[in-house]
């Protein structure tokens, strides 16, 4: 962990479905750091986002947070869809706010040339369980059929929107300069090649990071994970947030 407390905030985003163990760790990796976790969700809809609804309130959230914390380091963070909303945000704060950000991605998949990303916006549900299953998801939920389609319906519904995030990063090229990518070598549903494409989309330091774990990650990765956050924060400098 860093010799120094890193004070800003970390904007932490959801994979589709939201929360879950990923998140968590992010928030507690944050905080031993000395910096402010804020939770905040990805767009509820396509219209949310091409509205300029979702990020004109997720700015407005993010600058009141940096209001308050000491040191006006940002840095957006995302787990899985939840990447694709820090990347789409990525010129969003920083020029509006002024301040530095760098970006934290764990297994975001990065847009091919086209937009597409791989999706569960047309899987059945009983691909989705597959996918869930080997995540580690609860088995006697997945069996439940009626607790399965309500949580597939909801997946998808993400899904369709993290579709549109991954087409709006391939037609309009946001490059961060700062970009940490975690990837799960296990994860079946992101694969590391998926992950690793990102590195044609920074404009600066960009960092692959493999750790143990599926597509959420477990125990077992958030080690990796603090050594992640930490090189970001070393490219994030106080010297830097003073120029800004």
């Amino acid at each position: 962990m860093s010799e120094h407390p890193a004070a800003g905030v970390l904007v932490c985003f959801p994979a589709a479905g939201g929360g879950g163990t990923t998140l968590a760790q992010l928030r507690d990796a944050a905080v031993r750091r000395g910096l402010t976790p804020l939770a905040l969700s990805n767009a509820d809809s396509v219209d949310d986002f091409d509205s300029g609804r979702w990020r004109e309130r997720t700015v407005s959230e993010i600058g009141r947070a940096v209001d308050r914390t000491p040191g006006g380091r940002i840095v957006l963070a995302g787990h899985s869809m939840g990447g694709l909303s820090a990347v789409c945000l990525h010129s969003g704060p920083g020029a509006r706010i002024g301040t530095p950000s760098g970006v934290l991605v764990i297994n975001t998949p990065c847009p091919d040339s086209s937009g597409r990303i791989p999706t569960m916006s047309h899987l059945p549900d009983r691909e989705i369980a597959q996918v869930l299953a080997h995540d580690g998801f609860p088995k006697e939920l997945l069996d439940d059929e009626d607790m399965l389609a309500e949580i597939a319906h909801g997946l998808r519904a993400d899904a369709v929107v993290a579709d549109r995030l991954a087409e709006w990063i391939a037609s309009h090229g946001p490059r961060p300069d700062r970009l940490h990518v975690l990837s799960g070598r296990d994860d079946r549903f992101i694969p590391t090649a998926r992950c690793a494409a990102w590195r044609d989309r920074v404009s600066g330091d960009f960092q692959l990071t493999l750790a143990p774990g599926g597509h959420s990650l477990d125990g077992t990765g958030a080690a990796v994970l603090e050594r992640v956050l930490d090189g970001l924060l070393t490219t994030t400098t106080p010297s830097e947030e003073g120029q800004a």
